[in-house]
């Protein structure tokens, strides 16, 4: 009986140290993480930086501000964040591992990378008497006034060119579609062959169909 006894109250003891033990680790594992949540802002303006990348050196960990410049990432005490945008500096935030509990937030303010180069004058020439010899053989183009003038000249040659006016392009394009569509998945006939073709052909020579119009 006592030997019953020792067994059940070893059972006891040995389940609630299991117990205990395990809700400590626990707790004590959720007190390391903690979700860090922040703004990344222009140090000199404080407009929102969309799209920051930000970092955890030596883990996989990370996240991506969106278009207001806001973050959240689960992050362990004591590890260091890195936030990098194209066109600022790359800045570092070290999250203290002192800190007791389980959400943190903040502002984080990234410095403009200026580069600044040096002054280029550009010039066309590399000095006044060139410049004086180009300047009297250089050939002036025509002016707007010149050149809407050849353009119209160019367009009026081209409508001497068409052999039929809008009226009959579109007689035209109407034949063409409804013959597509009278042959549609078949072979169409060859018309160079065809006598009635000829004919219409002569026809059409002999009447001037073909002369250019005036």
């Amino acid at each position: 009986m006592n030997f019953l006894k020792s067994n059940f109250s070893s059972y006891v003891l040995l389940s609630l140290f299991l117990f205990f033990g395990g809700n400590l680790y626990s707790q004590s594992a959720k007190e390391e993480y903690i979700q860090f949540t922040g703004l990344v802002l222009s140090a000199d303006s404080l407009q929102p930086l969309s799209y920051t990348v930000i970092t955890i050196p030596g883990t996989r960990r990370g996240t991506v501000a969106d278009h207001n410049g806001y973050f959240t990432l689960v992050a362990k005490k004591g590890e260091k964040l890195v936030f990098e945008l194209l066109g600022y500096k790359i800045s570092e935030f070290l999250l203290p591992d002192t800190f007791q509990g389980y959400k943190y937030s903040l502002i984080k303010l990234l410095a403009p990378d200026t580069i600044y180069l040096d002054e280029v004058v550009i010039s066309p020439l590399p000095n006044r008497e060139l410049f004086d010899q180009y300047f009297v053989k250089t050939d002036i183009p025509d002016s707007d006034l010149e050149r809407a003038r050849d353009n119209m000249e160019r367009e009026a040659l081209r409508d001497e060119i068409l052999s039929m006016d809008g009226k009959e392009n579109q007689s035209y394009y109407m034949q063409e579609q409804v013959k597509k569509l009278y042959y549609a998945g078949q072979m169409q006939p060859m018309n160079i062959l065809s006598p009635i073709a000829w004919s219409e052909f002569v026809k059409a020579w002999k009447r001037g169909d073909f002369k250019r119009k005036k």
